[in-house]
């Protein structure tokens, strides 16, 4: 009876598998057709997608994989607008496969842009507009050449003057294998400068100037090496070598500067970072999140003074409704190193760590962590304007603009082992929140407008111009 019994099971079990296989409609990608890439090559655009030609795919996952496929193509940052629609010939009899035709519209960007650009250079535009000086600001004159040969390549030359000066050389996302998992970055650059932020001063950085000496002298190359096994992850290697002079002007007003009494210094710096991206859009993500880790080695010549750091970037982004979304990001950082040196404790208020609220202090330390929740509404969705005044420049004059209201409230913490009296904004929890409006509009440009309170009993407006976190 039993034996009788078993052969009747398996056949009822493959009965219900291959009913469920039938059940399903799935097709056969037979072609993909890409439209408007006059200088981008076809492999930088299939490259992105979540399949290929011939793959055989389920019918109801195809909206959800060509969604995705136009995000990745998006987020290349080469292109205006970008387009994923198909064509099928469905056969009404489940088990039969239908032929797939993928059709991708492009609107490529304009890739050559002269660098006759002014940068400030305080920590955000915000500081600067309340105190102008026209000598933290650095002029580049040369050029950025985007998607060279139309294989996503950057190149980047330019002479720097005015606060800083030198020059520096770039050129990225080097494709070294056809799958393009394997690309390299080089950088050269050469700054001297007469203006160096020597230290914090009642939580604020201290600048030194000098109108007949250069403060610092540095020249610094760097090789940087990605492997990306998949489209959403990076793991990148980068060797860095300084070679840096600095005046003894620095160390008399800070003689930890940077950890000795030199005034020459030879450094190599190694960094690995992973990188996993789920964000539905690089410039103003709504739904995805996103996930940061990155570790760092410093040393000098002689190996006298050893840094090293850990951090990490985790984002959030989720829809509550049609109009509204969250956001949150955390950051945080630990570090060791064997001597005191301010260039090593720049923890809230440096680079892209920061609360808002704050954009006029700084808050060091040897490690950090800052939590910033987001609440977004759309007041304008996604509208395409054509600005027919701009008739003659069709890389631009198809306008998308998008403008979010917003509510926040961040928090960090620094903790110094080595705190200065005159700083009191570190081993402190800090608070901020406040409001603002968000305008996206094409060329990855954000601006953010952004009024904010925080707990030293201040408030204002803030100004910046947010470029996408790559």
């Amino acid at each position: 009876m039993k034996k009788a019994l078993l052969p009747l099971l398996i056949t009822i079990f493959f009965q219900c598998f291959t009913s469920g296989l039938l059940s399903k409609s799935y097709g056969f990608i037979s072609e993909i057709h890409i439209i408007g890439n006059n200088k981008t090559k076809d492999v930088i655009i299939l490259r992105e997608l979540p399949f290929k030609r011939g793959d055989l795919i389920d019918m109801e996952s195809l909206e959800s994989m060509m969604e995705q496929g136009r995000n990745n193509i998006r987020n290349l940052s080469l292109f205006n607008f970008v387009y994923v629609s198909h064509i099928s010939d469905l056969e009404k009899e489940p088990g039969k496969y239908s032929n797939i035709e993928i059709v991708i519209s492009v609107d490529e960007r304009w890739y050559h842009f002269p660098l006759m650009g002014i940068s400030l250079e305080d920590r955000n535009l915000s500081s600067w507009l309340k105190e102008p000086n026209w000598n933290k600001v650095t002029t580049d004159l040369g050029f950025k050449i985007y998607n060279m040969w139309g294989n996503n390549q950057t190149f980047t030359a330019a002479y720097i003057f005015g606060y800083n000066n030198g020059f520096k050389f770039e050129y990225s996302n080097i494709y070294i294998d056809k799958k393009g998992r394997h690309l390299l970055d080089i950088s050269l650059s050469r700054k001297y400068s007469r203006t160096v932020n020597a230290l914090s001063i009642l939580d604020k950085p201290f600048y030194l100037k000098s109108d007949s000496l250069h403060l610092e002298n540095a020249y610094q190359a760097a090789l940087t090496y990605t492997f990306r096994p998949g489209i959403r992850l990076r793991n990148r290697v980068t060797l860095q070598y300084d070679i840096s002079r600095i005046d003894s002007m620095v160390l008399a007003n800070n003689i930890r500067y940077w950890g000795n009494s030199e005034l020459n210094r030879r450094a190599v710096t190694l960094i690995y970072g992973i990188t996993y991206d789920q964000r539905d859009n690089i410039q103003y993500p709504i739904y995805g999140y996103f996930i940061n880790c990155q570790l760092k080695a410093y040393t000098n010549s002689d190996m006298s003074i050893k840094y090293g750091q850990i951090k990490g970037d985790f984002q959030y982004y989720g829809s509550i409704s049609e109009r509204f979304s969250l956001s949150a990001r955390l950051q945080w950082g630990l570090s060791a190193k064997n001597v005191e040196g301010y260039i090593f404790d720049k923890a809230i208020g440096y680079e892209d760590v920061y609360l808002r609220g704050y954009e006029f202090y700084v808050a060091d330390g040897q490690h950090y962590a800052t939590l910033s929740p987001t609440i977004r509404y759309k007041i304008m969705p996604t509208t395409i304007y054509l600005l027919k005044f701009l008739s003659f420049l069709p890389k631009f004059n198809r306008l998308h603009l998008a403008i979010y209201g917003k509510s926040y409230f961040d928090t960090g913490y620094s903790y110094h082992k080595y705190q200065n009296s005159a700083n009191t904004l570190s081993n402190k929890l800090l608070i901020s929140w406040g409001f603002g409006v968000d305008i996206v509009t094409y060329y990855d440009l954000t601006f953010s407008f952004d009024y904010s309170f925080n707990q030293l009993k201040e408030g204002g407006l803030f100004v910046s111009l947010k470029k996408p976190l790559h």
